[in-house]
């Protein structure tokens, strides 16, 4: 009974950790290629929202580049951002990316 209880802890901890790791992904200035493999899909607009330094995002389908571009507000198409799709990202100094949080176990 001992060992069973010291193994759920365990998990838990281990469960707790994991959840607390988050990935960092550094973009350099200017044009910056990211397949975003770790997330659950978001909008364009948003991942602007929480980058203020992105000054464009963009992705290219069918030979036909569709971007969302940081000025009045958003202009472009505010896509759908997706796991395992390469995007360009423009952004105006060396920062940090800061994505969305996760909604969890759907």
């Amino acid at each position: 009974m001992r060992n069973k209880i010291l193994v759920i802890l365990l998990i838990i901890i281990l469960s707790f950790s994991a959840l607390s790791e988050s990935v960092q992904l550094n973009l350099s200035k200017g044009k910056n290629f990211v397949v975003f493999n770790f997330t659950e899909p978001f909008y364009a607009e948003t991942l602007i929202k929480l980058n203020p330094s992105i000054e464009a995002i963009s992705y290219t389908e069918n030979n036909k580049t569709i971007g969302y571009v940081n000025v009045f507000g958003g202009v472009g198409k505010n896509f759908i951002i997706q796991k395992n799709k390469k995007y360009e990202i423009i952004v105006k100094e060396n920062s940090t990316l800061i994505l969305p949080p996760m909604s969890g176990g759907k």
